[in-house]
This record gives C-alpha cells, sequence and structure tokens, in this order.
C-alpha cells in the first residue's frame, strides 16, 4: 500500500553534525543465510533482458537544482520465518475484493508457527512478512496482539515462497505494496551480504514528483498504480537499472559494489510510493542493520558523496523515455 513516511530528508538533515560510530551487530539481527526467494522465473529473479533500450532523465539525477538522493530504508520491512518448534498464531483476515486494482482474498482465518517475538515494521505502514512452510504471508496496516498470539490487518496476501512470482499475477495481489509487490520482492538481505552477491533485482519507491499517478499507468510487473496523488511521469513497475558494459565507478564500497552489479544486472522494479524528496530502497529490518547499509545512502558522513552519488548518474529508465 501507499507508504505515508515523509522524513527521510528532515531526519538528514538532523544528523548532519553527528559523528559517525560504527555500531555492532544489533542484538536479534538474523545471521542465517536464506535463500532467495521465488521462483527462477520471477520477475525479482529474471535478470534485464538483452536487448533493452534504456532512456535518461535528468529525474534521476537531480531534484531542485542539486544532485538527487537516495535512502536505504532498513526500518519497515520486517520478515520472520517459522519453525515447527514456534508458538502457534491464529490470523483473521478480512475479505478484500478490488477489481480495479486486482486485489481479490476471501475472508480467511489460518494458524501458522511464527517467532514469539513476532512484531511488524515498526513505522506506519505496519509492514510484517512471516515465511512458514513453504509459504509467506503478509499484511498492512498489521495490528499483532502477542499476547493471545492473534494477528489481525488491513490489507493482506499471501503466496509461494519457493516456487512463486512475487510479483506480475493478474488475477490478485502478490503482496501490500501499492503496486501489488510482496515486500518479500526486492529486499537487500544480510544473506545478500554475507554471500557478497545480490542475485535479484532490487524494489524501489519513488517520491511524488517523479512517480506517475495516472489512471492504470502502471506497467508489468506491477498490477496495481500509485493512487495518491503522485505528479511525475514515471510508472509504477518500470525497471530502472544501469546498462550493460557501463563501468563501475571507483571509490564503491563493498555493499555499493553488490548494488551496482543487482543494478546493471537486474535493475530496480518501481513498487511504492515514498514520501519525502528522495527515492527509497528497502532492506531486510530482521537481517540487515543500518550501518552495514549506510555507505549506500549516508553522504553527511563521507565527504557529501556517499555511494549512490556516484551509482546515481548512470541510471536509466527500461524501455521508455519519461
Amino acid at each position: 500500500m501507499r507508504s505515508r513516511v515523509r522524513w527521510w530528508p528532515l531526519l538528514a538533515a538532523s544528523v548532519l553534525c553527528v559523528q559517525a560510530v560504527a555500531p555492532q551487530l544489533s542484538e536479534g539481527i538474523s545471521t542465517a543465510l536464506r535463500p532467495r526467494p521465488f521462483s527462477s522465473t520471477s520477475p525479482w529473479n529474471t535478470p534485464t533482458p538483452l536487448g533493452t533500450k534504456w532512456f535518461d532523465t535528468d529525474l534521476l539525477h537531480h531534484y531542485n537544482g542539486g544532485p538527487l538522493h537516495w535512502w536505504v530504508n532498513n526500518s519497515s520491512a520486517v520478515v520472520w520465518y517459522g519453525r515447527s518448534t514456534d508458538p502457534v498464531w491464529t490470523y483473521i483476515m478480512p475479505a478484500i475484493n478490488d477489481p480495479v486494482l486486482n486485489r481479490h482474498w476471501p475472508a480467511s482465518t489460518f494458524r501458522v508457527r511464527a517467532p514469539k517475538w513476532m512484531r511488524d515494521g515498526g513505522d506506519s505502514d505496519h509492514i510484517n512478512v512471516l515465511v512458514y512452510g513453504g509459504r509467506y504471508y503478509e499484511t498492512w496496516l498489521t495490528n499483532i496482539d502477542p499476547v493471545r498470539r492473534v494477528v489481525r490487518a488491513t490489507v493482506w496476501a499471501r503466496g509461494n515462497i519457493t516456487y512463486g512470482p512475487g510479483a506480475g499475477t493478474r488475477t490478485t495481489s502478490d503482496g501490500v505494496r501499492a503496486s501489488n509487490f510482496s515486500w518479500a520482492g526486492g529486499l537487500i538481505t544480510g544473506s545478500d551480504i554475507r554471500r557478497g552477491s545480490i542475485s535479484h533485482a532490487l524494489a524501489v519507491a519513488l517520491p511524488g514528483h517523479m512517480l506517475s499517478s495516472a489512471y492504470r499507468s502502471n506497467i508489468w510487473p506491477a498490477t496495481a498504480w500509485d493512487t495518491g496523488g503522485s505528479w511525475g511521469p514515471i510508472r509504477m513497475g518500470t525497471r530502472i537499472g544501469i546498462p550493460r558494459g557501463v563501468a563501475m565507478p571507483a571509490g564503491l564500497s563493498s555493499v555499493g559494489r553488490l548494488v551496482f552489479r543487482a543494478l546493471q544486472n537486474y535493475g530496480a522494479f518501481v513498487g511504492d510510493f515514498a514520501g519525502g524528496s528522495w527515492p527509497v530502497f528497502y532492506a531486510d529490518k530482521n537481517s540487515v542493520a543500518e550501518y552495514m547499509v549506510a555507505p549506500l545512502f549516508q553522504f553527511w558522513d563521507r565527504g557529501g558523496s556517499a555511494d549512490m552519488e556516484k551509482i546515481g548518474p548512470l541510471l536509466r529508465v527500461a524501455n521508455y523515455q519519461p
């Protein structure tokens, strides 16, 4: 669903004068190596096709006469993995029937196993993703009762985490992003960082001046569009990436090199609206601490130029001119 978070640039400004201290790996951050979600033919796991035509737009490079900055959000998307030894939780989900935005789920009550400390992401969207028994269950505006172990939500979806597409299903939603993408798709994960490879596309949310909210402006694999009044020209579902053959910029951090290769090999799908003026990538809150992705975006601690200030000028839009 449409993100309402609008504090990225304000937060950045508030920490410009704070000396950075690299924290230790946060307590509770998962260090397990997880398999790449979804099928090999999923849009998330399909490399950018050969012959893709790339188009440039200044929207990807500048804002209000200055350079465009980028953010990595590791505080919204949280993915939990249930085990057979975990307690049983009850999900009580409402009926969803929206033929315009391709969202169809019957009212359902079901029981799954999940960690006893399961919580949502904690921001205003209250995102939660649970993986259990080969399936994923994701919710938006989640209400978790940790005592009764009951989960309710305003919007929900589920699918197969191993063989499902995670995006692009035309008959119903694959997840609870505004595009109908699953939140399990396109995340930077701790497993990606520890493996030293992001072998999937990323998800990116665009601010209002970049994202289109024109009626049915989405393109596949998005099956819905932004309905919140954005005024830009870039359509939901667009692949943004780096053309093959473009050289990697010098001076990137280790995580910056991973993101550069992912954007060149797979790209990033526009999947949501982002409040504020910066585009936003996402990392899994349960496996990525902020210091692990800080070199990508914290330009104020890096002489005015983080990794995305070097990568951003190389980005292009696939297959149409915005």
